[in-house]
């Protein structure tokens, strides 16, 4: 790795930790409250956002930061795409469930859009494509590093051990496929983003469970839709036989 490029990437990833543990540590030090649970929302997720934008514009330039988020292209496809294919979880959730009836608008909007939208911006946008793509880090240690945080900042939601290690593998082995997703499909963020946004509607909307490891039912009508979201992209990407993952990108980023 040539050191503008470990450079680079050093930046990034201490770029992301600041993005993602920021709040958290000031909170530690100083108590910073908000008269509304907007607020709160708001802030939070302004720590996302406002270093992905400072470093980006550093270092691409501010009128690149769409583009290098990939967020720039594919919206309609992307909202079509999930939809059709998050139909399966969607419908069996209101099926099998009941709407929470104690859960108000915008906590909904929290769990559903703005943790989806900004998932996919931090972890997938920022830390896995701006370390594959552009520093030309391999998809495995890329979407990796993404994919161990993203696991563990999902422990929290586990009772006891075994549940735990579910959440973990669960969790951690959907970053790669989110990860797997976007970039497979022309480098589309809203392809995982609105997957992210449908699935996570699914679960939160109707009462099914109340973690990401889930009921078994419930868990039957996610693999059908990780499995269709699967299959759809390889016979794309097979009938045009070209695969943007492959054994020149897997642990350093050569191909292209």
């Amino acid at each position: 790795m040539k050191h503008k490029t470990l450079f680079h990437s050093v930046i990034i990833i201490l770029t992301f930790l600041l993005a993602f543990y920021g709040n958290k540590i000031l909170n530690n030090f100083v108590e910073v409250s908000f008269p509304t649970y907007a607020g709160r929302v708001i802030y939070s997720y302004l720590w996302w956002v406002i270093p992905v934008i400072i470093v980006l514009s550093i270092l691409f330039g501010f009128k690149n930061i769409f583009k290098e988020l990939r967020l720039h292209k594919g919206f309609l496809f992307g909202l079509g795409f999930a939809f059709v294919l998050v139909l399966p979880m969607l419908i069996s959730s209101a099926i099998i469930g009941e709407i929470d009836e104690n859960m108000n608008f915008l906590d909904l909007f929290k769990k559903t859009v703005f943790a989806g939208f900004f998932e996919e911006f931090l972890f997938r946008g920022f830390l896995f494509g701006i370390l594959f793509r552009k520093l030309k880090w391999g998809f495995i240690p890329a979407s990796l590093v993404g994919a161990l945080i993203f696991g563990l900042g999902h422990l929290y939601q586990g009772s006891n051990t075994g549940e735990t290690i579910g959440i973990f593998l669960v969790t951690f082995m959907g970053a790669g496929w989110f990860a797997w997703l976007f970039i497979e499909w022309k480098e589309n963020l809203w392809v995982p983003i609105f997957l992210h946004i449908f699935m996570n509607l699914s679960w939160v909307l109707f009462d099914v469970g109340n973690n990401a490891l889930g009921g078994y039912v419930t868990n039957i009508f996610r693999i059908i839709t990780i499995a269709l979201t699967v299959i759809i992209t390889i016979i794309y990407n097979k009938r045009k036989d070209k695969f943007s993952i492959n054994k020149k990108n897997l642990i350093t980023n050569q191909a292209g």
